[in-house]
This record gives C-alpha cells, structure tokens and sequence, in this order.
C-alpha cells in the first residue's frame, strides 16, 4: 500500500506548519473541489507523485511518538513549534 497525503479543506491549521512545507508531501484542496477530487489526482504526473511520495516518507518521522522520544519525532517538533511561538505566548 502507498502513502497518500489529501488534505481537503477550507479551513485548516496543519501541524507544524511553520516547519514543514505541506505542499512538498501533501495535495491540499479546497472543499469544493471534492467533485474534481478523481480528475485532480489523476492529473498528477508520475514524477510529481514520486516526489511528494519520496518527501512523505522523509517527514513521516516528525508524526511518530516515541518514548523515550527520538531526534527529530513529534515530540521534537512539538518542542521545537513551541519555541518558535514563545514570543508570542503570555504567562
């Protein structure tokens, strides 16, 4: 079985977003186009889906939680997501 990454929505806020590049692993699509959904996946070449097959696999890391947490895993990219936003937090 193949990874696919879809993402259909009109209104999201995908983790770690200010990290990863969503549109390097994932096809994200507005709701209305779930009528095209078919036409637009069959649309996509055969290289462009081996890369964002090949960058899903480099980021599937970043999903998974370990324990004890492991370089690099949701854990880490929790940390490091925080950190990014820490000016913005209030105590």
């Amino acid at each position: 079985m193949q990874d696919r990454s879809v993402i259909l929505s009109n209104y999201y806020d995908l983790p770690f977003n200010d990290i990863l590049d969503w549109n390097k692993f994932a096809v994200i699509l507005k709701e209305k186009d779930v009528y095209q959904l078919k036409q637009i996946l069959k649309n996509i070449s055969d290289a462009e889906f081996v890369a964002l097959h090949y960058n899903l696999v480099k980021v599937q890391k970043h999903f998974q939680w370990n324990s004890p947490p492991i370089r690099f895993d949701a854990f880490h990219m929790v940390m490091y997501d925080l950190w990014l936003r820490h000016h913005t937090i209030k105590y």
